[in-house]
């Protein structure tokens, strides 16, 4: 049983516990909601992210005119960050194109993808493999994401979410960055084997 299940039954429980029971039950409960709200947080800020970034990139000219839609594409690791990115507003636009936020389930459906946001340290070499020549924003929050060949990695640091930027897999990828995005970056340097 988990922490959760005891605070939701926090009424049953302290009238079997005593004063300092109760207490410790409490502080442990206080914790774990601060501890969830700052998940929760954390996640829709790098949901937000994954938006803002979209404005600030410049996609071939055959692939941005022949879609009606941003297609911002989430791997099927269904934590938090992916629950996250699934709840954008379908309203958002960029550009005037609205967004469409789609689950994918295998890495050779990235080729219908503006963004490919990898949720998770699940398979990242495996997606990065399948795209890293296409013409897609490649996004994830795995420690390293961008040092083995993803465009944009997420980060925490001292409890502030942020990112860094390969600028080497979005030459290679085909896609511009604006100058005014890779500003607020850190950058870094691809690792990736396969960028030898």
């Amino acid at each position: 049983m988990d922490i959760a299940f005891f605070c939701k039954r926090r009424s049953f429980i302290t009238s079997h516990l005593g004063m300092l029971g109760n207490m410790v039950l409490a502080l442990v409960c206080s914790i774990a909601a601060a501890a969830e709200h700052r998940s929760v947080d954390e996640d829709a800020v790098k949901a937000a992210y994954v938006y803002n970034f979209a404005k600030f990139v410049d996609w071939p000219d055959e692939l941005w005119s022949k879609s009606t839609t941003v297609r911002v594409c989430a791997t099927g690791a269904r934590n938090a960050f992916f629950h996250a990115l699934t709840a954008l507003d379908p309203r958002l636009s960029i550009r005037g194109k609205e967004i469409e936020v789609r689950t994918i389930s295998r890495a050779h459906e990235a080729a219908h993808c503006h963004l490919l946001v990898v949720t998770g340290s699940e398979s990242v070499g495996e997606w990065l493999r399948h795209a890293r020549t296409l013409p897609v924003l490649t996004v994830g929050d795995a420690e390293g994401f961008a040092t083995v060949g993803g465009v944009i990695g997420l980060f925490v640091e001292r409890g502030k979410v942020k990112f860094e930027i390969n600028q080497d897999a979005a030459l290679r990828a085909g896609i511009k960055l604006s100058s005014r995005l890779v500003k607020l970056a850190r950058p870094v340097k691809d690792d990736s084997k396969d960028s030898r």
